[in-house]
């Protein structure tokens, strides 16, 4: 292996430029970012051996000396052995011990007075540990890290299309408007733009506490826009069983599926043969899809379940599985569906990257016919435009499905809390996605033994008196009448 200097075309920053680690493994080369900048001069300094051991590179702060040992880590530790997988953050950890937290990193010209040093910054010491959850000793979520790392990429391209840099204090509700509409003509939808504004306070909240900045506008009610409300389907157990039963058992059976209901590629052609590949990968997504309807977990969790998991608890089969957001353990009764699809595998689902599996998931439901516009029980007008039911699966309709389904099945909250993980019954019933026909035949079961014994004692010829009434459920006001 060795290490490689991308010199910088960033305007005003030509001088610089960015450190990476080149590896060759099994036939393909990989390029680990340091996610470190230097000055090209002091890169041919290091190169070329032209520096005393003290002497110090200024863009970083280090000494030579220190930097070599840095370097020397990182090499030594892939040439041992080297995993793509977790080089990134072994990378990381090598920097981030030969450098403070404290050190300036990930810009040419640092300066914490700037928001998009600041947050690269902020990134760094949640990756590497020196920031935790606020009031917490735990490591933010990998996904919480992706959110950031996504801001802190729009917030580059919109300074490179403003030509400015936003300082902390600049971070006004006048940038919000200009940032807001930035994002609108470059397509952002009303979600992602919520998420990204909120982003923005939290880390103009930190950097408030941290004195970094006197600048409050964050904290105005109107700094982040509204949610738009979402439209989310979930399968009912019917659906699950269709798309199990599924023949995708060899080509000419896809083929007669996406014949019969005229299912077309991207490009509007229709299908004309279906090869290895796609057969393949319908079958994983098929199966690691249905996995998730049955155990009620995150995609990041539920590509994970293996057979090693699998523990007995009074005679019974549960899945003890660890949380990736939020480490905690949560025990899944196994599902034998669930335990002949791990058979099918042995032991271990096979690996889906996530744009992927959504792909053919909504592949899937074209094939299952469930190409009719969805239908939402909704008294809001909305100019949202209308979506086909298998373009609006995604692998958290797994777990949509198994929360609704569980509740309709009549699962109390608690017992479903305790297999999804929620943080709380109000969070759990926002994933019910109950239709009117849902409702009433639950309302229909709780019912049913009033319906039966309850009115039968009650003599309905007459009139109630007043004394005979039944007394209200709820109190009086002070003043004597209803509140």
């Amino acid at each position: 292996m060795d290490f490689v200097f991308i010199k910088s075309s960033k305007k005003g920053y030509e001088e610089y430029g960015s450190v990476r680690a080149r590896v060759r493994h099994e036939g393909k080369i990989y390029k680990i970012s340091l996610r470190i900048m230097i000055k090209e001069s002091e890169w041919k300094k290091y190169r070329s051996l032209q520096y005393t051991p003290n002497m110090m590179m200024r863009s970083m702060g280090i000494s030579y000396c220190d930097f070599a040992s840095m370097m020397m880590q990182i090499k030594h530790q892939f040439e041992g052995s080297f995993d793509p997988q977790t080089a990134k953050s072994i990378v990381h950890q090598i920097v981030y011990a030969t450098i403070s937290h404290t050190a300036v990193m990930l810009s040419m010209h640092q300066n914490e007075n700037y928001l998009v040093d600041y947050l690269a910054q902020y990134i760094i010491d949640h990756e590497t540990g020196a920031r935790t959850k606020q009031r917490h000793s735990k490591l933010v979520s990998e996904g919480y890290l992706k959110i950031l790392r996504a801001l802190l990429s729009t917030l580059k391209r919109y300074e490179e299309q403003t030509q400015e840099r936003i300082r902390l204090d600049d971070v006004t509700m006048q940038f919000q408007r200009k940032f807001i509409k930035f994002m609108r003509d470059n397509g952002f939808k009303p979600n992602t733009i919520n998420t990204r504004m909120g982003s923005i306070r939290t880390v103009m909240q930190v950097a408030y506490q941290e004195n970094k900045t006197q600048c409050t506008d964050f904290q105005n009610p109107q700094f982040v826009p509204c949610k738009e409300e979402v439209d989310e389907i979930i399968l009912r157990p019917e659906q699950i069983d269709a798309m199990q039963n599924l023949d995708l058992s060899t080509k000419e059976a896809v083929e007669g599926h996406l014949k019969k209901h005229q299912v077309k590629r991207k490009t509007g052609q229709p299908y004309t043969e279906v090869s290895n590949t796609l057969l393949r990968y319908l079958n994983y997504s098929r199966d690691v899809f249905i996995v998730g309807c049955l155990t009620g977990q995150r995609y990041s969790d539920y590509r994970r379940i293996n057979s090693k998991m699998i523990v007995v608890l009074n005679g019974q089969e549960f899945i003890r599985l660890v949380q990736q957001k939020t480490q905690k353990v949560v025990f899944i009764p196994l599902d034998n569906r669930v335990k002949a699809i791990l058979d099918k595998y042995e032991g271990r689902l096979p690996y889906i990257k996530l744009h992927t599996i959504i792909h053919h998931l909504r592949l899937l439901g074209e094939m299952l016919g469930w190409q009719q516009l969805a239908v939402f029980d909704s008294s809001s007008e909305t100019n949202k435009p209308s979506l086909r039911f298998c373009d609006m699966i995604s692998t958290h309709t797994a777990r949509r499905s198994f929360a609704t389904n569980a509740y309709a099945a009549g699962v109390g909250l608690a017992s479903i809390i305790a297999v999804t993980g929620h943080s709380s019954e109000r969070t759990c019933r926002s994933y019910l996605k109950l239709d009117a026909r849902d409702k009433a035949l639950m309302a229909a079961e709780n019912f049913k033994g009033f319906l039966e014994t309850g009115l039968s004692s009650l003599q309905l010829s007459e009139p109630l008196s007043d004394s005979r009434r039944p007394s209200s459920a709820l109190p009086a006001s002070p003043s004597g009448s209803p509140s």
